[in-house]
């Protein structure tokens, strides 16, 4: 296991371009993702996805960042210097950091990140999708669901929906079918969603941009930089801890040996 020891200069940004969002979800949708995240490696990735949809909005996360941030949150609180927080959560597991919430309303979906220490938004759209129905079927976590295809920033797209829940909802971007998405995956299986469990909520979870509390936390950027700003993170790591006011002390293997930081190849879910 590599360590990287860093040297933070605070860096504050604002990002006003979202309206507050307040809505409770009534369903949590609980996918498994496979992802093939680097082009040079053949291994996949796995993660615990929730969607949480209510009546006007949604937020699409991953379970297991929810549980690292909240965990370094409440060391934080505690006082903890920013290594002692490190050494508390090493153990735990890192999922994907988008957090995408939904406005079925305007159609627009704002995209929360941190790359690094750095938190970034965007906003993008939810009516890029072009959906062609077909007349394929699959039982997924016993519902009957209908097949669609969509080409989609680069990837050809195969999602199975079901009607039984009149949402227009789904994992990840993939919206607009006539029924909530529980299965999608691109035509070279590198990215995989799968529902493993539906829930209905009672009582309901609230819904909240969580950047209202903390709006000096994010740079507001588009989608197109913030995937550049991502891929630089991972194909050029030393050049990106850079940029964002850090430096690297040391990087050292499992027996504090010194090492190099090793080169790979980001294999993006959007390709354009």
């Amino acid at each position: 296991m590599k360590r990287v020891l860093l040297i933070l200069t605070t860096l504050l940004f604002t990002c006003g371009a979202f309206a507050q969002v307040k809505d409770s979800a009534a369903i949590r949708v609980i996918y498994k993702y496979r992802a093939k995240n680097f082009a040079d490696r053949e291994g996949r990735s796995e993660d615990l996805l929730y969607l949480d949809a209510g009546r006007s909005y949604s937020v699409f996360y991953s379970y297991r960042t929810f549980l690292l941030d909240s965990a370094k949150e409440a060391l934080t609180k505690r006082g903890l210097s920013p290594e002692e927080v490190f050494l508390g959560t090493k153990g735990m597991r890192q999922g994907i950091p988008e957090k995408i919430i939904k406005n079925y309303g305007t159609g627009n979906m704002s995209v929360l990140s941190k790359v690094l220490v750095q938190k970034y938004c965007y906003t993008d759209r939810m009516d890029s999708l072009r959906w062609t129905l077909t007349d394929d079927t699959l039982s997924v976590g016993g519902y009957l669901c209908y097949g669609a295809l969509s080409t989609f920033r680069g990837r050809e797209w195969r999602a199975w929906y079901t009607p039984d829940i009149p949402s227009m909802d789904g994992p990840w971007k993939l919206t607009g079918l006539p029924g909530l998405i529980l299965k999608a995956e691109d035509s070279a299986k590198e990215f995989t969603f799968e529902s493993i469990g539906v829930v209905h909520l009672n009582p309901n979870v609230e819904i909240i941009n969580p950047f209202e509390s903390n709006r000096s936390g994010y740079i507001e950027t588009d989608r197109k930089t913030y995937l550049q700003i991502k891929r630089k993170s991972i194909e050029d790591i030393k050049g990106s801890i850079t940029s964002q006011g850090m430096t690297i002390l040391s990087v050292v293997d499992e027996n504090g040996v010194e090492t190099q930081i090793p080169k790979r190849v980001m294999n993006s879910i959007e390709l354009q």
